[in-house]
């Protein structure tokens, strides 16, 4: 019953970033920023923090497992990337989801008790005409064991989970109010977006991040009675025709 009633408090998150955003729709913003920087992980041996990398700084890595030695130069590591989307871009205002960047696991087979069990990206947002908005996504991983064969088995995937999908971080220019929301990972163009990743062993798993930005504030959901989780199921699936969701 607790599982159930988490996904349906994400489900109302995001029904009400649409209903939440109904108005008057103002002008696309100019994104000219986009930053993540990986942080205070918790747990996981050997774990190495690389920020700003790549040519133009926008790739950053926390990777742990085995440590490098003379005598094992390919140790077994797992990692995560986020690599922020190419900017400027304009973000619309009116509700629709867009693109943050590219955020993978690379899911490789790692000593038992080595693998982190959270970690933090430091989140820069950067729009024309507006102070810089920081937030911080907080990241939740189950390394599962591999008990299973093959190692592409269901069971064997790791669970990636963003514990705090950022409502209403706000901002403010000329008397028009904004709020950034993050939606969460979505595998196909944003049709469908979860706040949870499963990964599959052995391979490298990518999925884009997705955020949002409304001219009103999302509500902020509390928990719902039992008997009210079927009239809930039943207004998501009212909106199943505008986006679907994943568990």
């Amino acid at each position: 019953m607790r599982k159930s009633l988490k996904k349906f408090v994400f489900a109302l998150i995001v029904l009400g970033l649409f209903f939440g955003s109904v108005g008057v729709a103002l002008a696309d913003l100019s994104v000219t920023s986009v930053d993540g920087d990986w942080a205070n992980a918790v747990g996981g041996k050997n774990v190495i923090i690389l920020n700003d990398q790549a040519p133009d700084g926008r790739v950053a890595t926390a990777s742990w497992g085995e440590a490098a030695s003379w005598w094992n130069k390919n140790p077994a590591r797992s990692s995560y990337v986020f690599e922020s989307i190419i900017t400027p871009f304009k973000a619309p205002t009116d509700g629709t989801a867009f693109s943050l960047g590219t955020f993978t696991h690379n899911n490789f087979p790692i000593p038992s008790g080595s693998g982190i069990t959270g970690i933090k990206l430091l989140f820069n947002l950067g729009i024309e005409g507006f102070s810089a908005l920081s937030t911080t996504f907080v990241y939740s991983h189950n390394e599962t064991p591999n008990n299973s064969s093959p190692p592409s088995n269901p069971s064997n995937n790791d669970i990636v989970t963003i514990t705090n999908p950022v409502l209403n971080a706000h901002f403010i220019s000329g008397g028009n109010d904004y709020y950034f929301s993050l939606l969460g990972f979505s595998q196909d163009g944003g049709a469908t977006i979860s706040n949870v990743f499963s990964t599959i062993e052995n391979q490298a798993n990518s999925a884009q991040l997705y955020g949002i930005i409304t001219t009103t504030p999302i509500p902020t959901p509390t928990p719902i009675p039992a008997a009210i989780w079927l009239l809930g199921s039943g207004l998501v699936g009212l909106i199943g025709v505008r986006r679907r969701f994943t568990k």
